[in-house]
């Protein structure tokens, strides 16, 4: 039995959250937003639809979400209810010309984290350059890359496959992912340079113009715990310091990439003076929780979808309300 079919069948025994009762924050997390029917090898995010249908069931139970920051005000407000906040990582460009829109439709609001130094060079993050290789190879299969194994490529499957097989081989220090990744690309034929889905700064200034909340993903995307730390503080900081410069913005909030961060990273988020910073544990928040280690549920689309593929309405509450947060595996993501 798949994982939705088990959550499919819990959510028929669970009755639909309730917004009253004690003061609660939901952070909900997403990355991409695909247009309908996009099938790419590496598929981070939702479909316009789905994020839409998200949307306008949020508004309906009286859920609409808000920034983080906002929903940080309301548990320091010493009010009861339930909160939820919306969030997007990365900065990519499908999140100016599809989230935002359907944000302000809906007049629901989200807070958006940036990674700065990827925007500015036009640099595609490391694992878009992975899907890039297994999409353009013309090879069936790989051998002799000892990390990867033998490897079948024969076809859009075997390629899904292998990338999430390959993707926790990518959890390295900067300098030998990039080593990995040109050994990996030599390997496979590919050359050339994958294009860069971020948003460009004159994109991404459409976000606060549109009343939403901009934090900071500091500047590579790396595993902050593999970082020494002068290394962490300069990824941090120079993210905060280069959407201030671009954006003419200050940056209060901060994501941990892929959720990844140790007692440095705390500090030196606590010492540049952010307000919070969420990771990728799921769970909620309640007043007198760490602000610098916010618990956020991802809302994918298997999240809200039924074993036939259909929206449920039922399915997505209980996700929302933390139905199946004992069902993940409590870690750090990989990617994104």
């Amino acid at each position: 039995m798949t994982g939705r079919w088990v959550r499919w069948l819990l959510s028929l025994a669970r009755p639909p959250g309730r917004g009253d009762g004690p003061a609660r924050l939901t952070i909900l997390r997403h990355h991409r937003v695909y247009a309908d029917g996009e099938r790419p090898l590496y598929r981070l995010g939702v479909a316009e639809s789905v994020l839409d249908r998200q949307l306008a069931l949020l508004a309906e139970v009286g859920l609409a979400p808000v920034t983080v920051g906002e929903g940080l005000a309301h548990l320091a407000s010493g009010r009861g209810g339930h909160c939820v906040a919306l969030t997007f990582d990365d900065g990519y460009r499908d999140n100016v010309t599809r989230a935002l829109p359907l944000l302000v439709r809906r007049g629901a609001r989200a807070t958006f984290y940036l990674t700065a130094g990827l925007i500015e060079r036009r640099e595609a993050p490391w694992w878009d350059v992975l899907a890039h290789a297994l999409t353009s190879t013309r090879l069936t299969r790989l051998d002799g890359l000892l990390w990867a194994g033998p490897t079948g490529l024969d076809g859009e499957t075997a390629r899904r496959l292998a990338l999430v097989r390959w993707l926790p081989a990518f959890r390295l220090p900067p300098r030998e992912r990039v080593a990995r990744l040109d050994a990996l690309r030599s390997a496979l034929g590919v050359t050339g340079t994958t294009p860069c889905e971020l948003a460009t700064w004159d994109e991404a200034a459409a976000v606060p113009r549109a009343g939403m909340e901009v934090g900071a993903h500091t500047m590579t995307h790396p595993h902050l715990s593999l970082l020494d730390p002068a290394g962490q503080h300069d990824e941090i900081a120079g993210s905060i310091t280069l959407i201030r410069t671009r954006l003419g913005i200050a940056c209060h909030g901060f994501a941990y990439p892929g959720g990844d961060h140790d007692r440095t990273t705390l500090r030196v988020v606590r010492d540049l003076g952010l307000t919070h910073a969420v990771t990728t544990h799921a769970g909620d928040n309640r007043p007198g929780a760490d602000p610098h280690a916010l618990r956020r549920r991802g809302f994918s689309e298997g999240a809200c979808l039924d074993p036939a593929g259909r929206f449920s309405r039922r399915l997505a509450l209980a996700e929302v309300d933390g139905a199946f947060d004992r069902m993940r595996r409590r870690r750090p993501e990989v990617a994104a």
